[in-house]
């Protein structure tokens, strides 16, 4: 379950990026309500006034999401079991955000209920780790496809 201190709940591939325990709690600090880049190009003809206005499609959307991974907060009396419980956060993450996977959905679950959703896949995990085995912050890249479209019936 999403943790109530979020203001956009957010999962990847039905992963929740935000669980209750606050183990791992992520967000999107760009992407969300950027504008994709297109592609298509206009058309400038020497000696002619202004330009064309080529067709022009969505492309790609760069997303970064910005967060944590930390011993789960329950069970830090005991080191051993909290150190376990931070390095299984982190695997599971290595796996859901690997380079080399297909694309999934990330979606984004706004306060007023609205569901927006992208197909979006890993391109870059950069990891910070504060407090060895405890404590690390994460900045993960995303390339989304398209752009944000919101799931009707939600």
């Amino acid at each position: 379950m999403t943790t109530a201190v979020s203001t956009v709940g957010l999962e990847y591939d039905s992963f929740d990026l935000q669980p209750s325990d606050l183990s791992v709690y992520f967000k999107v600090l760009r992407g969300l309500w950027e504008p994709p880049a297109v592609r298509g190009t206009d058309t400038v003809i020497p000696a002619a006034e202004g330009r064309f206005e080529g067709n022009r499609v969505n492309d790609v959307q760069r997303i970064e999401l910005r967060g944590w991974v930390r011993a789960v907060p329950s069970i830090d009396t005991v080191v051993a079991d909290a150190i376990d419980s931070y390095q299984t956060a982190f695997r599971a993450l290595r796996v859901l955000f690997a380079n080399d996977r297909d694309r999934a959905a990330l979606v984004a679950t706004l306060r007023d209920g609205t569901v927006l959703s992208i197909s979006a896949r890993p391109m870059n995990m950069v990891i910070a780790e504060d407090i060895e085995g405890w404590f690390s912050n994460v900045s993960i890249e995303l390339e989304g496809y398209g752009d944000w479209a919101e799931v009707v019936g939600s």
